[in-house]
């Protein structure tokens, strides 16, 4: 009985492995002009207008996806949906590098949409979900998280440093964009070979299309899913809106070095999700609960982002700052880790797990669609540190709301076990 139980459990690790392999690769050419924007332009030969129409087709379809992705991901066989996922992203990647006209670029930003939220995302985190036992959910989600920001930290580093660097420039960009389109095609195999079927998880082999409407309604009718998805809200809010101002305003407003800020941002970026989202998921695991846990994770963030922002402005205050940033940025990963673990306390029937996943990421995820714009237009054309402090402001007003969101979640789950 020991070595069965042994077995399972190195199972269920390697299949989270897996997981994290394609999850680590997902998103990162649907976002690649993040890294070589210049490079991405020249090659296209297309404006900085047109190179933001890319990226708002991506924000479009993906808001929609992310609702619609997790009925499909209750119809289907979440093995099947992220295969097939990571091999259309790949093929995609293929046409990319071969630097298409404007309009077939729009094509294929449409494509990532489509393949890397509303056929994977849900999935992902149904088949994540499946995975593990409710004690155990905590370290399930804590180390999907790591795992992502490992293998992208991994994947990144040795695309720029063994391929992009032999040839920086256009042609370097190809290279790695096929590079990273191999990979997706790796990881495809990979998932079909190892992750399960989900129907062998559930209690019917097949669900049609009026159970998938009962399951919508049944989801919908929960007041505690859309207060996750809001507490989601908040802390995205946070997460990538705000605390993506950090660099800039460490340069311009603390006078930080450039090369310094960019180093910094690295570990902050890659270092701190794998650090912080492990230890997180270790955490819920021993509270035996997300929502207690999240509500010690909002009371840290409000202390750190108001420490970060009525810290005053100017280079000799510029480590205190940047230790605030990094206490409130590991804050916000651990977050980010576990904020999805809520709904396994909301005893959601497993075959309405990705429609639950889906209303939660669309409402949590929206800020991708508005809340750049509202910052960029509070920071203005000549931002200095009034205007940043606006907006860490907000962010500790989001963090409170967060706070009070998850509390009443903890409410409504309470009152639901009573009943």
């Amino acid at each position: 009985m020991g070595e069965k139980s042994s077995s399972l459990l190195s199972k269920k690790w390697l299949i989270l492995f897996i997981i994290c392999v394609g999850g680590g690769i997902v998103y990162i050419l649907p976002y690649i002009q993040y890294s070589f924007y210049d490079d991405l332009q020249a090659a296209f030969g297309i404006s900085n207008l047109q190179m933001g129409n890319l990226m708002t087709v991506l924000g479009i379809v993906s808001s929609i996806a992310y609702l619609f992705g997790g009925l499909l991901a209750d119809k289907f066989n979440v093995r099947w949906l992220i295969s097939i996922s990571l091999a259309v992203t790949g093929a995609a990647g293929i046409w990319f590098a071969t630097f298409p006209s404007y309009p077939q670029l729009m094509a294929i930003m449409l494509i990532y949409g489509f393949s890397t939220v509303f056929t994977y995302w849900p999935a992902m985190i149904k088949a994540v979900k499946l995975l593990g036992s409710d004690d155990e959910q905590g370290r399930m989600f804590g180390f999907r998280e790591a795992g992502f920001g490992l293998f992208a930290f991994v994947y990144s580093q040795l695309g720029t440093w063994l391929i992009y660097k032999a040839s920086p420039d256009i042609t370097g960009v190809r290279n790695i964009i096929i590079y990273y389109s191999i990979i997706y095609f790796a990881a495809a195999v990979l998932s079909f070979l190892f992750i399960p079927n989900s129907s062998a998880s559930q209690k019917k082999e097949k669900v049609s299309f009026s159970d998938l409407m009962h399951g919508l309604a049944y989801v919908c009718k929960m007041p505690a899913i859309w207060m996750v998805g809001l507490m989601v809200f908040c802390a995205y809010c946070v997460s990538g809106a705000g605390l993506g101002k950090l660099v800039p305003y460490w340069t311009s407003v603390m006078g930080v070095d450039t090369g310094v800020a960019a180093s910094l941002s690295s570990v902050r970026l890659y270092l701190l999700p794998f650090l912080a989202a492990a230890l997180a998921g270790v955490l819920v695991d021993r509270l035996k609960s997300a929502t207690k846990f999240l509500t010690r994770a909002f009371i840290l963030l409000i202390v750190a982002m108001a420490a970060f922002t009525i810290t005053p402005a100017g280079n000799n205050m510029a480590v205190v700052s940047i230790i605030i940033g990094f206490a409130a940025s590991f804050v916000i990963y651990m977050m980010r880790g576990t904020y999805f673990v809520p709904m396994t306390e909301l005893d959601i029937p497993d075959e309405y797990i990705g429609t639950a996943a889906g209303i939660v990421s669309f409402i949590g995820f929206l800020p991708d669609a508005f809340m750049f714009t509202v910052f960029g237009k509070m920071m203005g054309d000549n931002p200095g540190a009034a205007e940043y402090k606006a907006i860490f402001w907000v962010c500790v007003a989001l963090a409170a709301a967060g706070l009070l969101l998850n509390y009443g979640t903890q409410v409504l789950i309470r009152k639901t076990k009573k009943a």
